[in-house]
């Protein structure tokens, strides 16, 4: 049962962490851009990445971690499991809440620039750059590094 939950828990991880560097990468290529169909493209396979890659593997990670303490018989009030919680639901908040919002958004006004006929926006470009993105997008790169720091170094500790 260990073996097959760690397994689990790894490649939960393994789609959070892949699918944080394409959304990245695809919020980076996005936001270097004006032309509406790019933007639309972009942040139409970036929400793909958060939808369907990231917010599994988050499910999947939580689920079998949650298990594996059991299994292993880590207490569940010790401090690196507790701050693996609170960091798990800032990261969902974040992704969810924030810039799961700022994709959406993005990828309908540029959709409807393009059913317009637009093909350059320099106010979708600016949209695209938002600050709020960058910024939030750096702070769960950071929550994940956190995570995979807790993971691997705590539990041998």
């Amino acid at each position: 049962m260990y073996k097959s939950l760690l397994f689990l828990h790894i490649f939960g991880v393994f789609l959070i962490v892949g699918g944080a560097a394409i959304a990245t990468a695809l919020g980076i290529k996005a936001s270097k851009s004006v032309h509406s169909r790019t933007i639309a493209a972009f942040s139409g396979l970036s929400i793909i990445a958060e939808r369907y890659v990231i917010t599994p593997g988050a499910i999947i990670a939580l689920v079998a971690g949650s298990f594996l303490v059991h299994e292993v018989g880590y207490d569940f009030n010790q401090a690196w499991i507790g701050a693996s919680y609170v960091l798990w639901i800032v990261a969902m908040s974040i992704g969810w809440g924030i810039l799961g919002r700022h994709s959406v958004r993005l990828n309908r006004h540029a959709k409807q620039l393009v059913a317009d006929g637009v093909e350059s926006s320099e106010e979708l470009g600016r949209e695209a750059a938002a600050p709020i993105a960058m910024v939030f997008g750096l702070v769960q790169n950071v929550i994940l590094l956190a995570f995979i720091y807790l993971m691997v170094v705590r539990p041998g500790s």
